[in-house]
């Protein structure tokens, strides 16, 4: 579709909202395993949690990709999976706000193809 619905909008809208949460997220990171800028030696715990927060990192970055990919093609063919992902992102990845595209998602190519 080369026209954007009010749903595409609203993931847009949602995409960046969680794109500035996982910055600003990210930079409270770094601040916080920083020591103030205090050379010490690498303590084994945070060294586990610079791992685990990369990890984390790196999972937020593939969720983002992925739902980019899902709201660029909410309505092809009128498919439930693409909102579907979006509704099990927000489930199971806690992006609770995703809830708001795919559900909107699943409305609208409901009502699309009834209407077809």
């Amino acid at each position: 579709m080369s026209k954007s619905t009010n749903a595409q909008k609203s993931g847009w809208i949602v995409w960046w909202i969680n794109n500035v949460i996982l910055v600003f997220g990210g930079l409270f990171i770094v601040l916080f395993l920083s020591n103030n800028g205090k050379p010490t030696p690498i303590h084994p715990t945070n060294a586990m949690l610079f791992i685990f927060f990369l990890f984390a990192l790196v999972l937020a970055i593939a969720l983002q990709v992925a739902a980019y990919f899902m709201i660029k093609f909410l309505h092809r063919d009128l498919s439930y999976i693409y909102p579907a992902v979006l509704v099990a992102f927000g489930f199971f990845c806690g992006a609770y706000l995703y809830f708001i595209p795919g559900l909107w998602g699943i409305m609208y190519n409901n009502h699309a193809k009834l209407n077809k």
